[in-house]
């Protein structure tokens, strides 16, 4: 509800939701300066707008950081969320030097803040630093409280006279909504990327960064390694599609954990999963120890179920890419080809697809070879080498 403010003008008064529209047409009164109230009016209709022009969370953050400087010249400001939804994140319209002082005075209230994690004047669409307008060491400190966030402004005696409480208030109240909205769309994006009971991508996202590999001018030595559990059924059979689920998730979990960060690991389909391993020193015999390391990994997880203990075995195919641009369907038909063989072979083991110099090979020629094989014949090599 917007209050009468009694700013008499030739256009009438400055009152009500009209005072705003005035005021973007008529930016000062006769008397030459904006009303107080109407400042606030018209600056909290500007907050609120930009902030929730976007559904970006960093970028939500960055306009409110840039709107409060435009509006309280602060010298530091310090937006503080919950760990799980950022953290704390500082801008300054100083260098270094400049936000020292306000620095060490936010370090006592926040403690994890780093001095070279600030976002500089760069950051506010400011071409240099700016001017300090903190006098001495003890600078008016502005706070905004709103859901579980709390936004710190240290800036001049002058922008602490305008924090009015309806003021603040109202960004709070616009800056939380603004949060709301893109913390909730990103967990609508998240979702639709990842499997909803493993937490893992799905096989589209893996399909997608596939594609991104195979349009790269110099694509990188890439590998793609599909898990399948053995006798899955009979989990699902015995004790419930629930302890199935369970195997799911705990495995999932267990893939993911030995992993490189780099590395992506997606649910493949069913009880069958895959990673990418994608690095510029990788070799098939890397990606090979990768797979065995992981299918020990995944065999020594127990379970219990119905007061029974139950281990598992997985089986994996492998394929592998030196770099030349390989169709990603065709790199999952190989891996999807390796995995057969490995179930074909006794299940519980590891089976590379080789296909050397595939693209001018004809079909019949590439060759499915175990990894005890693949391992033997690299130890060879390695010795023949040495002799000579």
């Amino acid at each position: 509800m917007f209050m009468e403010t009694g700013c008499g003008t030739e256009y009438g008064n400055c009152n009500n939701a009209d005072g705003l529209f005035w005021l973007q047409e008529r930016p000062q009164c006769e008397s030459g300066s904006f009303h107080p109230k109407l400042a606030g009016l018209a600056f909290l209709a500007s907050f609120a707008r930009e902030v929730n022009a976007s559904l970006n969370s960093r970028e939500v953050v960055l306009a409110a950081a840039k709107l409060l400087y435009n509006y309280f010249h602060y010298d530091l400001a310090v937006f503080s969320f919950p760990p799980d939804t950022g953290g704390v994140t500082a801008f300054s319209p100083l260098d270094a030097t400049g936000c020292m002082s306000g620095y060490f005075t936010a370090r006592e209230s926040f403690p994890e803040m780093k001095l070279r994690e600030i976002n500089g004047y760069r950051h506010l669409g400011l071409a240099s630093p700016g001017h300090s307008r903190v006098s001495g060491n003890s600078p008016a400190v502005v706070e905004i409280a709103g859901e579980g966030m709390k936004i710190t402004l240290y800036c001049g005696e002058e922008a602490e006279g305008k924090a009015t409480h309806d003021l603040m208030t109202g960004i709070a109240e616009s800056l939380t909504t603004a949060m709301r909205n893109a913390r909730e769309h990103d967990r609508v994006k998240e979702l639709s990327v990842r499997d909803g009971l493993t937490g893992l991508y799905n096989r589209r996202v893996l399909e997608e960064i596939l594609n991104m590999e195979e349009s790269k001018r110099t694509p990188a030595p890439l590998a793609i390694l599909i898990i399948d559990i053995d006798d899955f059924k009979a989990i699902n059979d015995t004790f419930g599609h629930p302890a199935g689920d369970r195997v799911l998730s705990v495995l999932g979990k267990l893939m993911q954990d030995n992993c490189r960060k780099e590395n992506i690991v997606a649910r493949y389909g069913g009880e069958e999963f895959a990673v990418l391993l994608t690095n510029t020193g990788l070799t098939a015999v890397a990606a090979l120890k990768t797979a065995e390391r992981m299918r020990k990994v995944l065999g020594a997880q127990d379970f219990v179920f119905s007061g029974r203990k139950v281990r598992l075995t997985v089986s994996i195919g492998v394929a592998y890419s030196t770099g030349n641009s390989v169709a990603p369907k065709t790199m999952l038909a190989r891996a999807d080809q390796a995995l057969y063989q490995a179930k074909k072979s006794g299940k519980n083991r590891v089976c590379l697809h080789e296909a050397k110099h595939t693209e001018i090979m004809p079909e019949k020629r590439r060759r499915v070879v175990n990894l005890s094989a693949a391992l033997s014949l690299a130890g060879q090599q390695r010795h023949k080498s040495s002799r000579v």
